[in-house]
């Protein structure tokens, strides 16, 4: 009885905030599209413009701990009595928010200018011999496709872990994320000494704002860390043709309104003649938050069947692919191969096996299950029913890496 007294309730608070959504912060984040886009070519530009006397140090890294380091003159210019300068200070840290991602794509886009340069020097001292007999096989180490190549060269070397390089390659957005939080968290604790109303109502008002930005915002760090730390290796397959959401936003445009919501209100409460403007925008933020939370915790059950010759990387690869895009992966054996279940069972991104399984799943098995999608790799023969497929519940990863539809073959083009 109580539990789904509770259910409902978050099922209501999840339509409102849905609701939220679409009728007013789609339509805001089209005029923050068009703004964020005029200001990305206009810093770029700057960049590029200036990309001689920009020095190798000033990374995307680098600004984001400059700006998270911003807490501290912060907070002592709001001790101290300050309005002003900590106001402002909090739009830069936003202002640099944005600009590590645009100083981000530069390094990256240089880095590939640099790679192109230097191939075509090879060829061309190669004597315009092909590229793939001639010049040396890219490092394993600094892949960006995920292809994971060992390639020898005759003395020993040192290939790091897939987890490793998979942290490496994406430490640069989990520390961004997460900088944020520690900027504007302590901000938030500080600005309970500021709140001041001879009305009880909008004095409470102001408490409860905070303490909720406080707690979605921490909440959010948490799992950041968690699911930053708990990689499995591989990043998550781009999905095409389809969308797990239903909703009206992505999740991408729910945090950039959120943070422009969150920053500049936070600016405006410090200031004491705009502080109702700036506890308004905070207020606008708490569903967002609210609902930023809600997606990285809302659960997704992926199934794959575990028939295969060997356990090989490829089909660890392809398990760890599946497992990236929900909360849990179940493998399934049709067959009574107890070496492969056991392997299975070994494996750390799988969370449960089913023995037995049938060699065709219905819907009836993944409601039994509470599975939410099945998946298979292009070329993998069906082990779905078609009612499934049709309800589009059966995905497939392809040899590029991308989640598509599982689609009936055509009988006519079978035949």
């Amino acid at each position: 009885m109580g539990g789904d007294f509770f259910t409902n309730v978050f099922a209501l608070i999840d339509n409102v905030v849905e609701l939220y959504l679409a009728k007013f912060i789609k339509v805001f984040l089209n005029y923050h599209e068009i703004f964020y886009n005029n200001l990305n070519a206009v810093l770029r530009k700057a960049l590029d413009d200036n990309k001689a006397s920009i020095p190798d140090w000033f990374t995307a890294n680098f600004i984001t701990y400059f700006r998270t380091l911003m807490v501290i003159p912060t907070i002592m210019l709001l001790v101290a009595g300050y309005t002003i300068f900590p106001s402002v200070m909090v739009l830069l840290v936003d202002f640099g928010d944005f600009l590590d991602g645009v100083v981000a794509r530069f390094w990256i886009d240089d880095k590939k200018l640099k790679e192109e340069s230097s191939q075509q020097q090879q060829q061309q001292q190669q004597g315009n011999k092909s590229s793939a007999a001639t010049s040396p096989s890219p490092s394993p180490v600094h892949s960006d496709d995920e292809s994971f190549e060992v390639i020898t060269n005759g003395s020993p070397q040192v290939v790091p872990s897939w987890v490793a390089l998979h942290m490496s390659r994406t430490y640069g957005g989990f520390i961004d994320a997460v900088c944020d939080k520690a900027f504007v968290v302590p901000c938030w604790i500080s600005l309970f000494n500021f709140v001041s109303s001879e009305r009880l109502f909008l004095k409470y008002t102001q408490y409860l704002v905070l303490w909720f930005l406080i707690l979605a915002e921490v909440a959010s760090g948490c799992i950041r860390f968690r699911a930053y730390y708990s990689s499995v290796g591989v990043s998550v397959p781009k999905v095409e043709g389809f969308d797990f959401s239903t909703s009206a936003v992505k999740a991408d445009h729910v945090g950039k309104a959120k943070q422009t919501f969150e920053m500049v209100g936070t600016a405006l409460f410090i200031l004491p003649w705009a502080r109702l403007i700036g506890v308004a925008l905070l207020a606008l933020a708490v569903p967002l938050a609210y609902e930023s939370v809600r997606r990285k915790v809302n659960t997704r059950v992926f199934y794959v069947h575990g028939k295969t010759e060997k356990l090989d990387h490829k089909i660890l690869k392809f398990w760890m692919q599946a497992k990236t895009m929900g909360s849990k992966l179940i493998v399934g054996f049709s067959d009574k191969n107890t070496d492969m279940i056991l392997n299975a069972c070994a494996v750390s991104c799988v969370d449960e096996v089913v023995a037995e399984a049938p060699e065709k799943l219905d819907l009836m098995f993944l409601e039994k299950h509470a599975i939410n999608y099945c998946i298979c790799r292009t070329g993998d023969p069906q082990f779905v029913t078609d009612e499934v497929i049709q309800t589009g519940r059966c995905l497939e990863i392809g040899e590029d890496g991308v989640a598509r539809l599982f689609k009936l073959k055509d009988p006519a083009k079978k035949e």
